[in-house]
């Protein structure tokens, strides 16, 4: 063991001359130097505490440890690995993504922490899980991967919503339990003669209103499915299962059903603030339903004009056809003849 301070000196030689291993004392095309040239080689005039006289003494004593374990090792086994110009160094850190791997510098930036660090395993329960216990983490990766492709589908707003309903970030009234003392109907639903907590399920489908729009979609949408949708579907997203007869326009169907549900989500919330910040009733049934089919419709223009080719508009006027079995839908679009007319540019 080398004491100080020749041992910091062995440092600060290894750190200017970025000597790693005996081979590093060893030039290109040269053999193990004498004495006197590791001696010069390695003599550092710029360092100020040593002199130059005690550091060629600290070198010849290295130099002969070192000389010792080369002797040991025979001359053979010192071998420079000579690297070409064009050669890249491949580094030992990196990631896995998406099956292969990837090397600094080359690696995605959304994984460069995960690269050097390891976050803590979650103890909490996840958000999505609060709605029911069933789901886990391949039920919260299925919703991320909906939730980018409702963002093509739908006004961002309305995307919005959904994402913050599922995992339970809207301020609904049933959080503020702490200002009861203050407020004692702090936790009560904002519709008068509704004594009821505001959760998330009792605001977008348990109160009133909310009873009465999801009546009139789930019979708007009785045709394309076999059960009636419930809360799961409504809240996470999820896929109602289709009838035998529209397995095969699967992706249509169920674009039309994330819209008019988005949007009737969106029309709930913003009732609610109304309601609440404005101070005025609630909507009644019929003109919400008529400012849903409106928002509605203004997506469907926009996907048969914009995102749809030609068979899938074909399905999409067919599911419409459909939906206008509905008495209040066919009423709305025969009071508004354009609402599902798309002009197109000359």
């Amino acid at each position: 063991m080398v004491v100080e301070p020749q041992r910091s000196f062995r440092l600060q030689v290894s750190r200017n001359f970025g000597i790693r291993s005996l081979s590093d004392f060893i030039r290109a095309g040269e053999a193990w130097p004498s004495q006197d040239q590791f001696v010069q080689r390695y003599l550092d005039f710029t360092l100020a505490s040593a002199t130059p006289w005690k550091q060629s003494q600290w070198l010849r004593v290295l130099y002969t440890e070192a000389t010792q374990i080369v002797e040991r090792l025979g001359a053979s086994r010192i071998r420079i690995q000579h690297t070409s110009g064009r050669q890249r160094l491949l580094p030992h850190l990196g990631c896995t993504s998406g099956g292969r791997v990837c090397l600094v510098p080359a690696i995605p930036r959304t994984a460069l922490l995960c690269v050097v660090w390891l976050p803590p395993v979650p103890t909490k329960q996840h958000p999505m899980s609060l709605h029911s216990p069933c789901m886990g983490n391949d039920h919260v990766k299925a919703f991320v991967r909906s939730s980018t492709y409702l963002r093509r589908l739908l006004i961002p707003v309305y995307e919005d919503l959904q994402f913050r309903l599922a995992f339970r970030l809207l301020p609904v009234r049933s959080r503020f339990w702490f200002l009861e003392a203050s407020n004692p109907r702090i936790r009560i639903c904002v519709r008068a003669g509704c004594a009821a907590i505001e959760t998330e399920k009792h605001l977008f489908f348990d109160c009133a209103l909310a009873v009465q729009l999801w009546d009139q979609v789930r019979q708007i949408m009785s045709p394309f499915f076999r059960a009636p949708t419930t809360w799961m579907n409504v809240a996470l997203a999820t896929k109602p299962r289709l009838r035998d007869t529209w397995k095969a326009r699967a992706g249509v169907v169920l674009d039309v059903w994330h819209t008019v549900r988005a949007v009737t989500l969106h029309f709930l919330w913003r009732d609610r603030n109304r309601c609440l910040f404005d101070g005025r009733q609630p909507t009644p049934a019929a003109p919400a339903l008529l400012a849903i089919f409106s928002a509605s419709c203004a997506h469907f223009r926009h996907t048969l004009r914009r995102r749809y080719d030609p068979e899938q508009q074909q399905t999409q006027h067919m599911v419409l056809a459909e939906m206008r079995r509905h008495a209040g839908f066919e009423g709305f679009v025969r009071a508004n003849s354009t609402v599902l007319g798309v002009r197109h540019r000359r």
